[in-house]
């Protein structure tokens, strides 16, 4: 399964139309699974599949982690903007070679200097009161943001810097995914 290319598919709720949509959508690579989850990644100048049909080609490369049954999906980018984000969303699901998530509009990034917070609290309010998803939604959404800003913060693992081999994997051809050394197993000199 490591190197095989899927769909990674962001889908929103419209408001005024009452339903979910496909937002976003790109394909990705399945780089391999570790005891954090499962780890995905794109190069820089990926096409992603806009809302209004369109693509644009993804800025920088960047990994996501599928966590087993979590309201959230990570992302690392690890540019001199942004070390992370991460969707606040429903739990992933994996079908006809795409894992698909309803995002759920609250955000939380880290900066490069450590600075980390919630951004687009106004969206999730519109969301959680117009009566499109369940109680049992808004309270697992607005758990997981409260429960994670800290672990980003103090940069926790997997939100500290668990990505960076598996985005440093991203420039081997074909992908090998990332060496024992670049995982930090003992024994094992880095990149070898």
């Amino acid at each position: 399964m490591m190197g095989t290319v899927v769909r990674l598919s962001k889908q929103k709720w419209d408001i005024a139309g009452r339903r979910c949509r496909e937002a976003f959508s790109w394909p990705v690579e399945i780089l391999g699974t570790d005891r954090h989850g499962t780890w995905l990644g794109s190069r820089q100048g990926t096409p992603v599949h806009q809302p209004d049909g369109g693509v644009e080609l993804q800025q920088n490369a960047a990994v996501w982690l599928v966590i087993e049954r979590s309201w959230s999906l990570p992302a690392f980018w690890f540019t001199a903007e942004t070390d992370l984000t991460i969707d606040v969303c429903t739990p992933l699901t994996f079908e006809d070679e795409t894992w698909s998530f309803i995002d759920l509009e609250l955000d939380l990034f880290r900066r490069p200097d450590g600075r980390a917070g919630l951004v687009d609290q106004d969206e999730w309010d519109l969301l959680a009161g117009s009566g499109l998803i369940v109680d049992e939604a808004v309270r697992a959404a607005e758990e997981t943001a409260r429960s994670l800003l800290p672990l980003v913060e103090r940069q926790v693992e997997p939100f500290g810097h668990a990505a960076v081999p598996w985005l440093h994997s991203l420039d081997r051809s074909p992908h090998e995914g990332p060496t024992p050394g670049d995982l930090g197993l003992p024994g094992v000199a880095a990149g070898g």
